[in-house]
């Protein structure tokens, strides 16, 4: 009986245990669901806020007036919201410019233009000069690419055109206003600096090894992003802040002269008739310098031509002896004339 009752509260024991173990399973496990699920939940709404927060352009800061600043300095009027294009007060604007020079002093401008540019703070992006021989016409030509701080650009241009050694045969300005580009990449920027750091806020506060790797995942991908706006956002500064200058300077023996003034018919001719003097002046210079540098060469020739004409004129010769020898000469030459019969008595 004794063995029986002991049998008996053994088995109830075993049954609280079990049914203790299995509860706290189930609990954990209702837990780490109810965790999961509220982690995607938080994610969710802090992914609908920063698109929220985006749409409605962080990165704009309201003032009193009713306009907004940007972190760049762009100012804006946000006043009206009928979605017409905004009103901008400070656009970012690149300028370019291009400059076709020529000068009788190539050295002495090349010269002036790199001082210049260091004077006003500006720096040369490329150059490139091409010398010449010292024995020919070519003439020398160089393209240098400066970088000219915004405000000293027309400073730099008109110092150029009053130049009296650079005369400015073409100019040609581009602009390009990358306003609206600023501001949409500084507004994914900040859209990706607010998603960052909720990532951030997220990650500190999970425990589980599949969220954190997600969360990780996601904050890798938001850097690679942000490296990529700052780095547009960075050469848009550089290309606003320093315009872009491109010269090519020509050197030339004469400059052109100034076409804003009409041409009468007297003008004209004499003008043409100064270029034609000038060619036919230049051209015997050419020549004359090609003749004297090419002197060795042409001696050389006349020499080779010189030993030509003597061997086909003995050949000329020997063939024109030939051709005068007559037929009967030329038989006598080739047969022996008839030798008389001998008599036997005359041997005696």
């Amino acid at each position: 009986m004794k063995k029986r009752k002991m049998f008996q509260i053994l088995a109830v024991i075993l049954v609280t245990v079990v049914t203790a173990t299995a509860c706290g399973s189930k609990k954990a496990s209702t837990n780490e669901t109810a965790t999961s699920t509220q982690f995607s939940t938080n994610y969710d709404m802090n992914m609908k806020d920063t698109v929220e927060t985006a749409a409605e352009s962080p990165e704009l800061a309201t003032t009193a007036d009713g306009a907004s600043v940007s972190e760049s300095g762009i100012t804006v009027d946000t006043a009206t919201s009928t979605g017409d294009t905004l009103a901008v007060t400070q656009d970012k604007i690149i300028y370019r410019c291009f400059l076709d020079i020529e000068t009788q002093e190539f050295d002495t401008l090349i010269e002036k233009l790199n001082s210049e540019i260091d004077r006003l703070g500006g720096y040369i992006e490329s150059s490139q000069i091409s010398g010449k021989r010292y024995y020919t016409t070519e003439a020398r030509n160089g393209s240098i690419v400066a970088r000219i701080p915004k405000d000293k650009v027309s400073e730099f241009v008109n110092t150029v055109n009053s130049d009296s050694n650079a005369n400015v045969i073409n100019k040609e300005e581009l602009t390009d206003n990358v306003t609206l580009a600023y501001i949409d990449t500084e507004s994914r920027k900040k859209s990706l600096e607010i998603e960052q750091e909720r990532l951030f806020a997220l990650l500190e506060k999970t425990d589980t090894l599949e969220n954190i790797i997600e969360l990780e995942s996601r904050l890798s991908d938001i850097r690679y992003e942000l490296q990529n706006y700052e780095s547009q956002l960075r050469t848009y500064d550089n290309q606003v802040e320093y315009s872009t200058i491109t010269m090519n300077v020509q050197e030339v023996e004469r400059i052109t002269p100034d076409v804003a003034v009409k041409k009468t018919v007297g003008s004209r001719i004499k003008n043409g008739f100064s270029d034609t003097m000038y060619n036919i002046s230049e051209g015997l210079k050419n020549f004359l310098v090609w003749f004297v540098v090419n002197i060795p060469y042409l001696l050389i020739w006349a020499a080779f031509i010189i030993i030509i004409l003597l061997i086909v004129r003995k050949y000329y010769k020997k063939k024109n002896e030939k051709n005068t020898i007559g037929p009967e000469q030329k038989s006598m030459m080739n047969h022996q004339p008839p030798q008389p019969p001998i008599d036997k008595n005359d041997k005696l």
